[in-house]
């Protein structure tokens, strides 16, 4: 069960997008909302630019920016609230925001990220490696956020390893609130081929209701997952994270880039 929910604040452009999805995902729930925002202290300022040289007063005009932005985020996030939530907290740190980030989640049942863009930066980047170093799931929501049907649909990415069995056991209350799930299989080349049986017989013990797909070699797994559901109208696919190197996905591709960018679909993730 989800009772505790945190969110990234940050100083993205996709800040609303993870309080709203916040809010969705506590109503399910009933859960706690929890915000957090790391502002860097001027020594981690310096840690960003350690090939530049610039001025004290320089660090300490950009510090003291942005505490200011830290206020308004922090205004901004208890304004919605009060009109939309009752459950909340505003947490604030100064220092390393991974650090912080993965302490914090390390206290909460879900954490809620934006998923990034098919480039280097995003998926070699701050969330990318958090859901990799997260002992717990995480909600990548897509810019356009969650919509109304959010959750009545779910596919699971199964591929018999540890991450997807970690995926779809730590998703099971989702999966108990949906109306539809369909378990997707995709052979792979010189692979023991994965059936579906065993886990929707598994899933049929606890009440929840699940199809099979089992699916040939396709060239392109990541393609055909999507394919698939775009078929069946799935509004939240729960998927293991990089089984595979982290770099090999972003130099080849692969299942776990191409979810974590597709910015169409929800991705319920675990690694």
């Amino acid at each position: 069960m989800f009772k505790t929910i945190l969110i990234p604040i940050g100083n993205d452009e996709e800040i609303e997008t993870r309080i709203k999805a916040s809010v969705t995902m506590a109503k399910k729930f009933d859960a706690h909302v929890k915000a957090l925002h790391v502002i860097p202290t001027l020594k981690s300022l310096e840690q960003l630019t350690p090939y530049a040289y610039y001025s004290y007063d320089l660090y300490t005009r950009i510090w003291e920016t942005q505490k200011n932005k830290a206020a308004e985020r922090k205004k901004h996030f208890l304004d919605y609230m009060k009109k939309n939530y009752d459950d909340y907290e505003w947490c604030q740190e100064e220092g390393d925001f991974m650090h912080y980030l993965k302490l914090a989640s390390r206290s909460c049942d879900l954490t809620i990220v934006s998923q990034g863009e098919d480039t280097y930066t995003d998926i070699m980047g701050t969330m990318a490696r958090f859901i990799m170093e997260s002992s717990l799931p995480v909600l990548a929501v897509p810019s356009s956020g969650l919509d109304k049907d959010f959750g009545k649909n779910i596919m699971v990415a199964w591929d018999n390893s540890a991450q997807a069995t970690r995926a779809l056991h730590d998703a099971i209350p989702l999966l108990k609130m949906a109306e539809n799930v369909t378990i997707v299989s995709i052979s792979e080349k010189r692979k023991p081929k994965n059936t579906t049986e065993d886990i929707c017989a598994m899933l049929a013990r606890m009440g929840i209701e699940a199809k099979g797909l089992n699916e040939g070699e396709h060239y392109d797994r990541s393609e055909r997952i999507m394919e698939l559901a775009g078929k069946e109208n799935i509004n939240l696919i729960v998927a293991g994270a990089w089984g595979h190197k982290r770099i090999t996905e972003v130099i080849f591709g692969g299942v776990t880039k191409t979810l974590f960018t597709n910015q169409d679909i929800p991705i319920f993730f675990s690694h």
